[in-house]
């Protein structure tokens, strides 16, 4: 084919009963207010709007109050950190023009070159790898069929040449019956010197002109492209925290150049294998799936948006769970643009930002990427360590939303699924019973409102038996 602003949460970190209780209903705190409720004056279960230290507290006020009984020391906390495997198209279709000027690809790269020279964007991770990939042994370009060898199959280095009184689209061919009846032929083709996107024959009449000579083209094996998802899980640049990272980054972006086709289902498979990769050997982290094309799928089963939506939605159903984020550069009537969305929303990430190439594309892909590294830590935080000579009681954690004018507990809630029980909500990135949690996410009902809440912050309490909803 031719953030969200960060939040600063509080934890209170205090020591643990002896009894070390384990987690209740849904694999997760008690459902009661236990010992949390006169004794510590902590909100009672079943009353989210009850204020520390009566309603209409100031939140310097607020801030002076002594602590519950059960809290003997208080820590600042630390958010996840996020790491991003960004899967980029570098298919042929990415030499063309843009609205603004540059090709899609060369705006494409000045927009990540922005992105990761941020000083915003410092203590992101960032991992790198580009799709189509090649087969082993199959060479990237091709001027004959024993230029690729028994594996790369024939090279596509001819194309329909329309006749004098015939025009249709530039279709590159193996035989004079794959072109149209009013085609003059199956033959080799050239690009012109002064503009590769203008294709020329070597019949004379349909030669460049004013273009310059007409030169090989930059042309492919018919077997060029790699299905196994497992090369675009080996990272071209591994995920390392900016701005360390950047160096690599921008020497491998300034190495590539557009080729191929569009292989889309074994790319993104291979994304979120190195996440899930990544996840695991960063149990703290978040970890988060990238896929930037302007092409709709052309190779690798499957090739149909449902196909590609499940991939991404098995991602989003491991522990813990991986996010697919989708950028694409369609034009504004571009059919494929409906494709994005439905992988976005499978992976998680509700919906896809749509580039338009008739426009300023490295500024849209940059406020894309910003938009990205803002929202995929929001209402994510680290759990703390227990005090010294203390072991973590996940049934004594509890979460407070603080705002500005009155402070709410939120709720167990178990997992994800489970945040429809109550609007103030939160839950471990793993089942506790597992001995995988880690992290503390807050449900998106109350992620929102604190967002919303200039000054808003979350509290992580340690000591007093988990709330849930009623």
């Amino acid at each position: 084919m031719k953030p969200a602003p960060a939040y600063l949460a509080l934890i209170f970190v205090a020591a643990c009963s002896a009894n070390h209780q384990t987690p209740g209903p849904r694999d997760g705190g008690p459902s009661g207010s236990g010992d949390g409720a006169a004794a510590d004056g902590a909100p009672a279960a079943g009353n989210p709007d009850a204020a520390v230290g009566g309603a209409g507290t100031s939140s310097a006020d607020a801030a002076a109050l002594p602590l519950p009984n059960c809290v003997k020391q208080a820590v600042a906390g630390q958010q996840v950190p996020v790491d991003m495997y960004i899967m980029l198209d570098r298919s042929g279709s990415m030499t063309d023009l843009t609205g603004a000027g540059p090709s899609k690809w060369d705006a494409v790269r000045d927009a990540l070159t922005q992105f990761v020279n941020d000083k915003r964007s410092a203590g992101l991770g960032v991992g790198l790898q580009y799709f189509p990939l090649g087969q082993p042994g199959v060479p990237e370009m091709c001027a004959s069929d024993a230029d690729c060898g028994a594996a790369g199959g024939a090279c596509l280095s001819k194309a329909c040449q329309p006749s004098t009184f015939s025009s249709f689209p530039f279709t590159v061919c193996l035989q004079d019956s794959d072109c149209p009846l009013d085609s003059a032929g199956c033959v080799p083709y050239g690009e012109c010197a002064d503009d590769a996107t203008l294709a020329c024959f070597s019949l004379g009449a349909m030669g460049c002109g004013a273009q310059g000579d007409c030169n090989p083209p930059v042309a492919e094996c018919l077997n060029y492209t790699s299905c196994d998802a497992a090369q675009y899980a080996a990272p071209a640049v591994a995920i390392k925290a900016l701005p360390g990272n950047a160096k690599a980054l921008l020497a491998s972006l300034t190495a590539e150049k557009p080729l191929g086709l569009t292989p889309t289902s074994a790319a993104l498979s291979g994304a979120l294998q190195e996440a899930a990769r990544r996840a695991s050997a960063e149990p703290t982290h978040r970890v988060i799936a990238v896929l930037a094309t302007d092409g709709t799928p052309t190779q690798c089963d499957p090739i149909d948006v449902t196909g590609i939506a499940d991939i991404a939605a098995q991602g989003l159903a491991q522990t813990p769970e991986l996010r697919t984020y989708v950028i694409g550069v369609f034009g504004p009537n571009d059919t494929g643009s409906a494709n994005l969305g439905a992988w976005a929303k499978a992976g998680g990430s509700d919906s896809a930002f749509v580039v338009d190439p008739t426009m300023d594309v490295s500024s849209q892909f940059l406020d894309a990427l910003e938009k990205i590294r803002g929202g995929s830590v929001s209402c994510e935080y680290l759990l703390p360590p227990a005090p010294v000579g203390s072991q973590l009681d996940l049934g004594r954690v509890n979460v407070a939303l603080v705002e500005p004018q009155r402070t709410r507990d939120l709720y167990y809630v178990g997992d994800a699924a489970h945040c429809k029980s109550t609007q103030l909500g939160w839950y471990y990135d793993a089942p506790p019973s597992t001995g995988k949690s880690r992290k503390i996410l807050v449900c998106q009902p109350s992620c929102d409102v604190l967002k919303a809440t200039v000054g808003g912050r979350i509290d992580i309490r340690l000591g007093c038996t988990t709330m849930g909803p009623e």
